[in-house]
């Protein structure tokens, strides 16, 4: 009866994938870009990456707590997810790149309460020994929404002459409903909670408390931060190679979000199974290893071409991420505290991608002043691929709960 419980739940979770990422890719994949286009310098896209980092994750604990203490996921999810989508209007209204920041910054505010309610609800609705091949097939339901949207959002901002209004609208029209389905899922009634534990969320003097009562826990964030560290430092170095020296169109922007999705979408059945049959932390750790060579492609990428390529095995890689981190964070933290520790490890990894791309970015406008922009990116990119490569292999050293490789059709 509870597998059956759990099927019905998840057909609107798998909508709601779908729904949410097509909305999210309609303009997403283009802001930073969007951004340098509108005349922000290096340093202002290193501190857009890293507010927004800082924003989302900061924000994680109080919403993954009161998420763990009234027991709302869905009701959660629906709001604020409606909330930040309407944020899409104003940010294509404005040309000014401070104000853009700011607009995005609070669409990822927002859209951060979602974040530990839906980790809560995935835990809540699936099994140990099935969990990789369920969160696989709702990354395929969230990638299929990513590449219906960005097969035709960048043509369709270059020929609305660089203007991100169309796919606004059409981002926060399919939000809607796409929101709205998760109320198809029955949750218990609200908990009773005094104003003083929905208060208690907002602190923070506990956390490393929570955090040393997992070993298991403890060591996995340590090393997400330190590979979360050199993984954002190329970030703002990205969008200036794209924007900048490679000069792409959002038209071929798109393209290259739409290759890497195809990739994911036929490596994840596969990556899905393997992380179950093989277990988490070996791919794990060659897909750590293996973004060492994304900074190395952008260091000597001559055209469009090259990072198409990149693209195809970024995919391939991606999907052996989607397949084995969430799956293993839920695998090693107690039920009832999900919201929680999942907001904590969000909170610590963006405060690692706060400082990556903040030093990121101001290092290579630094830098600049004193060998070109040309050396001063290569330069950026060797730092982050020597860190990639270093912080992938630490992974070794992670615990792998024993569970039963039965492979249970996923819903």
């Amino acid at each position: 009866m509870a597998g059956d419980e759990n099927k019905r739940r998840l057909r609107p979770m798998y909508g709601r994938a779908f729904a949410s990422s097509l909305s999210n890719s309609m303009v997403s994949p283009f802001i930073y870009v969007y951004a340098a286009r509108i005349g922000a310098s290096p340093s202002e896209i290193g501190w857009m990456h890293s507010f927004n980092n800082l924003f989302v994750s900061s924000l994680q604990v109080p919403w993954g707590r009161l998420s763990d203490m009234l027991g709302r996921r869905v009701s959660i999810i629906v709001v604020t997810s409606i909330a930040a989508s309407l944020i899409w209007i104003p940010m294509a209204l404005t040309a000014e790149p401070k104000i853009f920041l700011i607009l995005v910054a609070v669409y990822f505010f927002l859209s951060s309460a979602a974040v530990p309610a839906w980790n809560a609800l995935l835990r809540e609705t699936t099994q140990p020994s099935s969990r990789s091949l369920v969160v696989s097939n709702m990354n395929i339901a969230s990638l299929l929404g990513s590449l219906v949207a960005t097969a035709f959002s960048g043509w369709l901002i270059d020929y609305s002459g660089g203007s991100l209004l169309a796919p606004s609208v059409i981002a926060v029209s399919v939000s809607l409903p796409g929101s709205l389905i998760l109320l198809r899922i029955k949750e218990n009634r609200i908990r009773e909670t005094s104003f003083k534990s929905i208060m208690s969320a907002f602190r923070m003097s506990d956390i490393p408390g929570l955090i040393n009562e997992s070993s298991d826990f403890k060591l996995f964030l340590k090393m997400s931060a330190l590979q979360g560290f050199f993984m954002s430092y190329a970030w703002p170095l990205f969008t200036i190679t794209t924007a900048t020296i490679l000069n792409l169109s959002m038209t071929q922007v798109g393209a290259i979000s739409v290759i890497q999705t195809i990739a994911t979408l036929i490596a994840q059945p596969f990556m899905g199974r393997l992380a179950t049959l093989k277990g988490k932390k070996r791919l794990m750790v060659i897909y750590y290893v293996s973004l060492t060579a994304v900074p190395l492609v952008y260091c000597f990428a001559q055209s469009f071409l090259h990072l198409a390529i990149l693209s195809v095995y970024l995919g391939v890689m991606l999907a052996a991420g989607n397949a084995t981190i969430l799956p293993y964070i839920l695998d090693i933290i107690p039920e009832d505290r999900v919201g929680e520790l999942t907001s904590i490890y969000n909170m610590i990894t963006g405060i690692s991608h706060f400082m990556g791309s903040a030093v990121g970015g101001n290092m290579d406008e630094l830098m600049s002043l004193y060998f070109g922009r040309q050396v001063s990116l290569q330069i950026g990119y060797l730092i982050s691929s020597a860190g990639r490569l270093a912080s992938g292999f630490f992974f070794l050293r992670i615990n792998e709960k024993s569970s039963t490789r039965k492979v249970e059709k996923a819903a």
